[in-house]
């Protein structure tokens, strides 16, 4: 059966193909540089997509719209996705497997670990991966930095110290928008600086109730507040890419996040890491903290398994996942990829994720769909984020809110 899909996969390839469909999330300037990269991948491929993009950076708003148009019969044909929620689609079973394609490319041996890991089920590959980011970076602006006499921070406290002072002066201290998941994110970052990667995969992954109700939390949280401080009364509404820009336009001295902020900084002609540099978030120097994109191939009505293999095998191109990896300003899913041409910012992550797993330092991000399932990662980043906004709002509160969510069912 598998011979003859590739068979049909490799016959197919030299006709035509109707369009397809593809749900995404990648709506930034530097998002959509990459995903032209890949509409002209598969154009020469002979294939034809429509792009159905649906605003919102951490990519919740786009998969409630795929989920209610599974519900409703209308999926598209293919889907970007995260982490965790690819066993649950699976398990609804409207996927095509591609495990032809993945025999093929020799997956089991090529791709990283954290990859199979999240891509792979009890039904085999039931997604392709494309991207590997590594989230706990630091970004700061140089030329600020000069300007206020201070140096790239290496502990939270000179962080700290670095923020107040260029809010003395009129700058921004770090770029960040009034949504839940970029408060959130911050949270992670602070989280396994002090406590570790055993303490994060404990409280925010495993969500512990012993490791929720620590002494150790409670220190997380104190930063969290003293940071919210600083940043969190008159956090503006404003999107992860208008925050690059207040970066890039030396109106902002700091920004947190990941990789994708590279992309968008190169989209709009930064250089890095000459005026903005990457270093990780203090603390974090041996760990790192990852998402992963992904595609899904939705078994519906006129799309066979066929045509699925098809674009998987088009996606699956190494020359081609490379030059959107470049763009996008992540790293490569699979091992060994040669960084010529790669942001020397990409060549440290890859750097830092090969030390990381050795040394059983990379870990998931919960605001990223990849750690805890999406109702309660929804919970958690909204009390995250009106714990941050809402002074009225204490430490004693707060674990108690995450507490009864970790033990909801």
């Amino acid at each position: 059966m598998r011979n003859l899909l590739l068979m049909c996969v490799t016959l197919y390839a030299y006709s035509s193909y109707a369009e397809v469909e593809l749900q995404h999330w990648w709506t930034s300037k530097g998002e959509q540089a990459a995903l032209q990269v890949l509409v002209t991948h598969l154009k020469k491929n002979n294939i034809d997509v429509d792009t159905s993009p649906v605003k919102g950076g951490g990519g919740d708003s786009s998969l409630m719209v795929l989920q209610a148009r599974a519900l409703a019969g209308n999926t598209p044909h293919f889907a970007q996705i995260e982490g965790a929620s690819i066993k649950a689609w699976d398990a609804i079973g409207i996927l095509h497997d591609i495990n032809p394609i993945a025999e093929k490319h020799n997956w089991d041996n090529t791709l990283t670990p954290l990859a199979i890991q999240f891509n792979k089920t009890d039904n085999g590959y039931v997604a392709l991966p494309i991207t590997l980011h590594k989230m706990n970076w630091l970004w700061s602006n140089r030329n600020l930095l000069n300007q206020l006499d201070l140096k790239v921070p290496t502990n939270w406290d000179e962080l700290i110290k670095a923020m107040r002072t260029a809010k003395s002066q009129g700058v921004v201290p770090l770029a960040i928008g009034r949504q839940p998941w970029q408060i959130a994110q911050l949270f992670e970052h602070i989280a396994i600086s002090i406590g570790g990667t055993t303490f994060y995969q404990q409280a925010l992954v495993d969500l512990d109730t012993q490791a929720l109700n620590s002494a150790q939390m409670n220190k997380v949280v104190s930063r969290f507040r003293e940071l919210s401080s600083i940043t969190g009364k008159k956090t503006p509404k404003r999107s992860w890419d208008e925050a690059a820009r207040l970066l890039a336009n030396e109106q902002a001295l700091f920004l947190m996040g990941g990789d994708w902020i590279l992309g968008e900084l190169m989209s709009l002609g930064v250089s890095i890491p000459d005026k903005i540099t990457c270093t990780p978030t203090p603390g974090t120097e041996n760990v790192f903290v990852y998402n992963m994109d992904s595609f899904i191939f939705m078994n519906k009505p006129g799309f066979s398994q066929a045509s699925a293999l098809l674009i998987a095998d088009a996606l699956a191109d190494s020359n081609f996942q490379v030059k959107f990896n470049q763009v996008k300003g992540s790293i490569p899913v699979h091992k060994g990829v040669p960084l010529e041409g790669f942001n020397p910012c990409q060549k440290a992550a890859v750097s830092y994720l090969h030390e990381a797993l050795k040394g059983n330092n990379a870990v998931p991000s919960m605001i990223d769909s990849m750690a805890v399932n999406p109702v309660k990662q929804n919970a958690i980043t909204n009390e995250l984020f009106r714990f941050y906004t809402d002074t009225r709002v204490d430490n004693e509160l707060l674990i108690k809110r995450l507490l009864a969510i970790a033990e909801s069912s």
